[in-house]
This record gives C-alpha cells, sequence and structure tokens, in this order.
C-alpha cells in the first residue's frame, strides 16, 4: 500500500501548506529524534505494556497481520489502561502504536484490527512530523504570553485543520485493510458505546444527512459549527462514517480492497 492511494484530498492539499514553511522541518526532524521521541518511549516502557510473540501472542499476531497488509516497518506496540476505546501512534525513526485496554478488551479481532490500521495509516502517510509540530504550538501555549501566543494562532489553527482531515486518510487505511462494515461497526461502537449490530446502513449515515442539513440551515449555524470544528483534533464520528460510506464506492477503494483480499486468501 502506498500513502498516494489512501490520502484524502484535503489531507494532500492541507500538507502542502504546512511544508512550505521549511525553515521549520530541521528544526522540528531534531527535536523529535533527541526530544519527544525519546521521552514518548521511555513512558511506553515504563508505564505501558509492549506486545511481542511471546507476550500476548494473538493480540500479536492480529497486529502483525495488519502491519503486513499496509506495508510499514513493523512499529511497537503498547497496551495501556483505559475504559475508552481510543489509540495513537508517534515517531519517525522509532515508531510505535498505543492501544488502549478497552480496545482488546471489548473489541472483536476484526474491529481491533480497524483501529490498528487507522494508526498504521497515519504511519504510512508520515503525519507524525507534522503532527509533534502541533504537540510543540501547544506546549508553546502556556509557556508563552497571550499577545506572543496570538502570532503562533494562524499556524496552530492551520495545523489543527490539516490533523482533522490526516484522520479521513488513516480512517481510508482502516476501511481497505479490514473492510467498510467494521469500520462503520467501529464508529459506532466509539460514539455511543453501545455494541450495537449494523444490520444494512450504520444509523451514524442518517445523523450524518441531518447534521449537514442543520449546519447549513443558516449562516449563523455555520459559523457556530466551524468555530466549534475549528479547535477539534478530529472530524465528528458521523462526517467520518459519511466520508468512508463515499470512499467505499471509488475505484481506489475497491482496488485496495481487492488487492488485500487476495493476500488474505493467499496466506
Amino acid at each position: 500500500m502506498n500513502a498516494i492511494d489512501i490520502m484524502h484530498p484535503e489531507d494532500a492539499k492541507a500538507i502542502q501548506v504546512v511544508k512550505k514553511i521549511k525553515s521549520l522541518n530541521p528544526l522540528v526532524r531534531k527535536i523529535m529524534e533527541y526530544g519527544y521521541e525519546k521521552k514518548k518511549h521511555g513512558i511506553n516502557l515504563g508505564n505501558y505494556l509492549k506486545v511481542n510473540a511471546h507476550n500476548l501472542p494473538k493480540v500479536y499476531r492480529a497486529f502483525k497481520d495488519v502491519v503486513r497488509k499496509v506495508g510499514i516497518k513493523e512499529p511497537e506496540l503498547y497496551i495501556y489502561q483505559d475504559a475508552n476505546p481510543n489509540a495513537f501512534t508517534y515517531g519517525e525513526t522509532n515508531t510505535f502504536i498505543c492501544v488502549s485496554s478497552a480496545v482488546v478488551d471489548k473489541f472483536s479481532v476484526e474491529e481491533f484490527q480497524c483501529v490498528i490500521a487507522h494508526e498504521c495509516g497515519h504511519l504510512l502517510c508520515k503525519h507524525s512530523f507534522y503532527t509533534n509540530l502541533l504537540d510543540i504550538l501547544v506546549e508553546m501555549k502556556d509557556a508563552l504570553g497571550i499577545f506572543t501566543w496570538l502570532a503562533f494562532e494562524p499556524l496552530y489553527l492551520a495545523l489543527q485543520y490539516w490533523n482533522r482531515k490526516s484522520e479521513l486518510s488513516a480512517d481510508r487505511c482502516a476501511a481497505a485493510v479490514t473492510g467498510e462494515s467494521v469500520f462503520q461497526s467501529v464508529m459506532l461502537k466509539t460514539s455511543s458505546g453501545v455494541d450495537a449490530q449494523i444490520v444494512s446502513r450504520s444509523p451514524l449515515l442518517d445523523q450524518a444527512e441531518e447534521y449537514h442539513k442543520f449546519k447549513n440551515a443558516s449562516w449563523w449555524n455555520r459559523i457556530q459549527q466551524n468555530c466549534q470544528e475549528a479547535v477539534c483534533s478530529h472530524p465528528y464520528r458521523c462526517e467520518r462514517a459519511w466520508e468512508i460510506d463515499r470512499w467505499k464506492n471509488s475505484w481506489q477503494y475497491r482496488k485496495l480492497r481487492s488487492i488485500i483480499m487476495y493476500e488474505t486468501s493467499y496466506f
């Protein structure tokens, strides 16, 4: 799998804007290599459970199956204690994925793999570099005075916009690896906490249509919702479900699914 196969158009456009700030690139890479990456590696080893072939072998096999299908260098996998289903990834030289215990305990194997595939999508698209830049700005927000911070606000909002669009690319990777129906099941569980069976169509898709009508009903609704979304790190789940429902009819999705299904039957 190549990044271009799953890259959402808005992700690609947003990242090109950020790339124009060339002076930041070498600085951020050094901060990642000697600062954040090593710090987070130590936190993982110190606090979380590292998964390997001898430690939770079934989880590790399911994880390795996804890594093979995506075609990236195998990251380290950690499980941390949290009742809320969540996961995150980080790193350029030493990559890792951390998954909450709720994902392992409450999700099916296919749903667990969907979550892992989402994080692998971030690694495939090399999102970590720009996520790190956003982390730096968030920490600077507390350290700087309000007037100094205002100078960084446009960059911060631009990165938050890109961050939301990068999630749509990672969602495509998840859907390509496990199938659109599994992805919709994960969205339903993470939005409601209910283990509901999707018979034919996710209710989040109907909610997405209702949300779009609500948002576009007036200029005031659009302003309110756009301001709310501007500070969010992720798109709303109904929007994510709606985006994948549209993408499943594309030739990219059908091509990736056919390749992955062939490899699955072969192996």
